[in-house]
């Protein structure tokens, strides 16, 4: 189950729902083609470049308060940093589950109701 922190969201957005809402809605845009930009640098193991994309990703995510996908995109980009190819090769399909279960939780925030 993923938590959307949207107090910490809004926060973001000056507690203003209509500008947390568009940050949201283009967060949510904006997945095809980062997951699409991701998967390129990972396949080419162009890590300098996957850990900037990953890192865009934890402070974008964290933003809309997608804490825990900006955690693990966190983790992943640490990894790019420190080299540590193990972790990204076996934890890069982790992080576009949680991207795909993000975004899915994402679309059902009650705007109205914050």
């Amino acid at each position: 189950m993923i938590d959307i922190d949207t107090a910490h969201g809004m926060e973001f957005s000056m507690d203003d729902k209509e500008m947390y809402q568009d940050m949201v809605q283009m967060f949510i845009e904006q997945k095809t083609e980062n997951a699409a930009s991701i998967t390129d640098f990972f396949e080419k193991k162009d890590w300098e470049n996957y850990k900037i994309r990953v890192h865009g990703l934890k402070s974008n995510a964290r933003l809309v308060g997608a804490m825990q996908l900006g955690d693990f995109a966190e983790k992943c980009e640490r990894a790019a940093r420190d080299g540590d190819t193990a972790f990204i090769q076996a934890n890069t399909n982790e992080l576009f589950a949680l991207y795909e279960q993000t975004v899915d939780a994402l679309k059902k925030i009650d705007f109205a109701a914050l």
